[in-house]
């Protein structure tokens, strides 16, 4: 999944996070909940790959680790070519690492003190890292808060006087404070009024390219992902079924997930829920007893026998679209030939 000839600024090999359960009188593991089960990837630097799927596939596990809040049960994360499990081994090499992989998390409430004034809460982490010092801090906080969209007026506010789009802001400005190269954007319009949502997006897109940052953005919903993404990873239940460009993914679905997920998306048109969109029915399935063959068969519409039993592969569609579906690969080649 990597462009040739250029070295990825993030790339995920085979990553697996599985998280132990406990149970019995006299505690002990019982199973593991297999939150992310064998995930590969790359972002290119300047690139925003668009993680998305249903709550609980393992979208946000995959950013904990790529920022180093969590570390994988198996597999290899590589920050420009460096491998990120050598690194932390290193301490003062992981402090500064640390600071160019950052994340804006959901909620912007909780993700900032609450006790701390906005000036405080962004120049403590800028003067223990060297970004700037005592007679430029104010300075550089303000040039922040201005790429952001926000006041110098709030620097001696609190966050419980903001709104969530401030809030949000506020979230990014902590993120961007610390001059990094890689951000991990975890559902962070989801908490949001739409109009605002809207707004963030926009942000994103603007600050990506301004500042030649590098993102993974999580989202639940195809539309949102799309507009700000290079690439788009679709995940079911721990593991990547459909890869590709955002367009291509986005116009040209071939996994019977990814269709269904663009089926959900909300339309402007009342009238047209009751042309034949087909919405995806059942639950998703448990993490810590996952189905057995592709893990979709249970909800899929065109499950046959194979897919209860082999686990597919990322097959090719395309050169920037691949999809965990042969049968759906070989309808797709069928569709653009005939």
């Amino acid at each position: 999944m990597t462009d040739e000839n250029r070295i990825p600024l993030i790339q995920v090999e085979n990553m697996k996070k599985y998280y132990p359960v406990k149970g019995g009188i006299i505690t002990h593991t019982t199973g593991y909940v297999k939150a992310v089960d064998g995930v590969s990837f790359s972002i290119m630097k300047g690139q925003t790959l668009g993680l998305v799927g249903e709550s609980g596939c393992g979208k946000s596990t995959i950013g904990r680790q790529l920022v180093g809040l969590e570390t994988p049960t198996e597999g290899r994360i590589y920050y420009n070519g460096g491998d990120l499990a050598a690194i932390q081994k290193n301490k003062r090499e992981m402090e500064r690492i640390r600071t160019k992989l950052q994340m804006v998390f959901q909620d912007p409430y909780s993700s900032l003190n609450p006790r701390k004034h906005i000036y405080e809460i962004l120049a403590q982490p800028m003067l223990y890292h060297h970004i700037s010092e005592k007679n430029t801090v104010e300075r550089d906080i303000m040039k922040i808060l201005d790429m952001v969209g926000l006041p110098k007026t709030v620097m001696g506010r609190y966050p419980h006087e903001f709104s969530g789009g401030q809030r949000q802001r506020i979230g990014i400005a902590k993120a961007l404070s610390l001059n990094p190269e890689f951000i991990v954007c975890d559902e962070p319009v989801s908490a949001l009024d739409v109009s605002i949502q809207a707004q963030i997006l926009n942000l994103l897109k603007d600050l990506q390219k301004e500042l030649g940052l590098t993102l993974l953005f999580v989202g639940h919903g195809l539309g949102a992902v799309n507009y700000v993404s290079d690439k788009i990873a679709v995940m079911y239940l721990g593991k990547i079924v459909e890869y590709g460009d955002a367009k291509e993914i986005f116009n040209h679905p071939v996994h019977p997930y990814t269709k269904a997920l663009l089926e959900a998306v909300p339309v402007p048109d009342p009238e047209e829920k009751s042309r034949g969109r087909k919405l995806l029915q059942g639950e998703v399935g448990s993490s810590t007893n996952p189905p057995e063959g592709c893990r979709f068969h249970t909800r899929c519409p065109h499950a046959e026998e194979q897919c209860r039993t082999e686990v597919p592969t990322l097959y090719e569609v395309a050169k920037i679209h691949m999809a965990a579906c042969p049968m759906a690969v070989s309808g797709a080649e069928v569709a653009s030939h005939g």
